[in-house]
């Protein structure tokens, strides 16, 4: 193994970091590397060691760029060795602020290719560093390799076995929860003597429990305990880099595959189990999303996170879910074909984000499209377009509906379709300007009562609900109605005139382009 410190220098060379270049910072290639942290997080503050390099997406710094430079002051501050972006992930230019106290503090910013693996990346710095550490620590030369060895091969319960053997006790694995991932034979929470954080990242994911103290003068113990937890924290950080790799894998085949750029059926459906997604029964699109559109609201945003978060790890044979901008598209799956199944599947999932919002003034503040049944997988793009449609056009047509199937706006996307029609502007311009005209000259609502009419069948009493007015000034204003446009209202012919050009009328701002929808 190399006896030589591993650098900045030596960091380059590396197969996984071929074709990352320097940007800025080039006095700071002798820089020693101890340690490897990866960076999902705006702040680090407080949590930086020395001699550590970065690796990140770049996601923290998505929204607020100059972060990059608090960062490399407080890596300054501590003795960091450098910092691994992927620019072309989430940052598309890095701010010049940065790259001078990159070159003023001789700390390397590194260019990262976005395609290169997130693992790759940590496992072979982490491999790097490991090797030396080794060199180093001669007295537990023997022991580290081994340790080292059994969690490199995922094999965690033979490591615990070596470990209770070393110290003469009985030794336990346990997760975050405190709960037991592997222990020895005899193993009881009840005769835990001292337990060790296993840290990654600087946060506790779990603890190596013993029933036996080990006292301060027994080095061997000590440096026994200390590998192992160095070696588990590897195994934690492999599981999460797997976790994470595995996720992103998961989005980057949900968004191929609701933009219809994923391939062939048989294609798709080993992707998608190579990925953990489960492929069962009929398969159908919903969209999730705040309604109120352009306002920034960190709790929605919160909410919307949390739903992912549990619909993602819950059963992968009922739904997975992506983050398309500020939405969440949801792939489920079922065996029944009835609307009303989707549509009690999407108010479950708006009452739950009612449920983690700000309070009373949010519940209602979301919407949901939901798309038809697709037998095929490659066929979900239609089903995720119509989503997205129904959402749109229902938000227009349906102001007071929350869930709008593609199935409840069939009429309105065929005459979107239609929009521009001569036929159609003839319409128009018979029965909607001069309402429209009236009710801007004169501060009158004709035209919305002339919709709620028509929408309601003709009941007038409906009308006086939905309007707040009493019913005989229901009657007023369709009289009203009927002198402006010279029709009568009760005529099957009219009304279905009326009813057709109202729902054109009432997409005029939707983009002309489907695409757009």
């Amino acid at each position: 193994m190399a006896k030589d410190p591993f650098t900045v220098e030596q960091l380059m060379q590396l197969p996984a970091f071929q074709g990352a270049k320097i940007m800025a910072g080039i006095e700071g290639l002798k820089n020693e590397i101890y340690y490897v942290d990866s960076m999902e997080i705006p702040d680090l503050t407080g949590w930086l060691r020395p001699n550590e390099l970065i690796i990140s997406t770049g996601y923290a710094l998505r929204n607020e760029p100059y972060r990059l430079s608090r960062l490399l002051e407080e890596m300054h501050r501590v003795g960091g060795a450098a910092v691994a972006i992927k620019t072309k992930r989430f940052l598309q230019e890095i701010p010049e602020e940065a790259l001078r106290k990159s070159d003023l503090y001789r700390i390397p910013l590194i260019d990262v290719p976005a395609e290169t693996p997130y693992i790759d990346l940590t496992h072979s710095v982490m491999e790097n560093i490991l090797n030396r550490q080794v060199v180093v620590m001669r007295g537990m030369q023997e022991v580290n390799q081994q340790f080292t060895q059994l969690v490199l091969n995922r094999r965690t319960p033979e490591l615990v076995v070596m470990v209770g053997q070393l110290l003469h006790c009985d030794v336990a694995v346990l997760n975050q929860q405190g709960e037991v991932e592997s222990s020895t034979v005899h193993f009881t929470k009840e005769l835990i003597a001292e337990k060790r954080s296993i840290l990654v990242s600087n946060r506790v994911v779990g603890y190596l429990a013993i029933t036996k103290k080990i006292e301060e003068d027994d080095r061997f113990g000590q440096q026994c305990l200390d590998q192992a937890v160095t070696v588990l924290a590897i195994e934690f950080t492999i599981r999460q880099s797997l976790q994470i790799q595995r996720e992103r894998e998961q989005e980057s085949f949900l968004i191929e595959l609701l933009s219809g750029t994923a391939g062939e059926e048989e294609l798709l459906r080993h992707r998608a189990k190579q990925v953990g997604i489960s492929h069962s029964g009929h398969l159908y699109v919903m969209v999730l999303k705040p309604s109120e559109t352009g306002k920034a609201n960190p709790r929605k945003e919160e909410a919307l996170l949390r739903l992912l978060q549990e619909m993602n790890q819950g059963d992968p044979h009922a739904r997975k879910g992506v983050l398309i901008n500020d939405q969440i598209a949801v792939i489920c799956y079922t065996d029944k074909q009835e609307i009303s199944k989707q549509r009690e599947e999407a108010v479950h999932y708006l009452q739950e984000l009612a449920g983690w919002g700000a309070g009373k003034e949010e519940r209602g503040g979301w919407i949901c499209g939901i798309g038809c049944i697709r037998e095929h997988m490659k066929d979900l793009r239609y089903s995720y377009r119509e989503a997205k449609r129904a959402m749109r056009i229902g938000r227009l047509v349906r102001p007071g509906q929350s869930v709008i199937h593609f199935e409840d706006i069939l009429v309105e996307d065929l005459l979107k379709d239609a929009a521009g029609h001569p036929s159609l502007t003839a319409l128009s311009g018979m029965f909607i300007e001069p309402l429209a005209k009236y009710d801007a000259e004169y501060g009158t609502e004709l035209l919305s009562t002339l919709d709620s009419f028509l929408r309601t069948g003709g009941q007038t009493k409906k009308v006086g609900e939905e309007m707040f007015i009493h019913r005989n000034s229901v009657l007023y204003r369709l009289e009203r109605i009927q002198e402006i446009l010279g029709v009568d209202l009760h005529d099957a012919e009219t009304r279905f005139r009326l009813d057709l050009v109202m729902r054109v009328w009432k997409m005029r701002d939707l983009p002309a382009n489907p695409e757009d929808l």
